[in-house]
C-alpha cells in the first residue's frame, strides 16, 4: 500500500459579503499536505459556485497568512486564507 499525504487544517475567512454567501465568516478545512493556493481555491468555488459567478475576475482579494498568494504556494498546516471584495 502506498502512503498517503499526512492531512493538515486551514483555516478560510470570508469577509461580510461573501458571508452572505457561504453563511460564515470562518471554515475549516482539512486538506491533503502538498495542496497549492489555486488547488484549494477551485475547492471553494466547487463548494461556493454562487462567489465565482457573482464576482468575476478581479473582484475578488485574497490574503495567504497576511500577504498576496502566489499561484503555486503550497499550503501548510495552520495557513490561513482571507478572501475579500476588492
Amino acid at each position: 500500500m502506498g502512503d498517503f499525504p499526512k492531512p493538515i487544517k486551514i483555516k478560510i475567512f470570508y469577509d461580510e459579503e461573501l458571508k452572505k454567501i457561504t453563511e460564515k465568516n470562518l471554515e475549516e478545512a482539512v486538506v491533503s499536505m502538498g495542496i497549492t493556493f489555486v488547488d484549494q481555491l477551485y475547492f471553494i468555488f466547487s463548494s461556493h459556485p454562487e462567489i465565482p459567478k457573482k464576482y468575476p475576475p478581479g473582484k475578488l482579494g485574497f490574503l495567504l497568512n497576511n500577504r498576496p498568494p502566489k499561484e503555486f504556494d503550497v499550503l501548510q498546516d495552520g495557513d490561513e486564507i482571507f478572501f475579500k471584495i476588492v
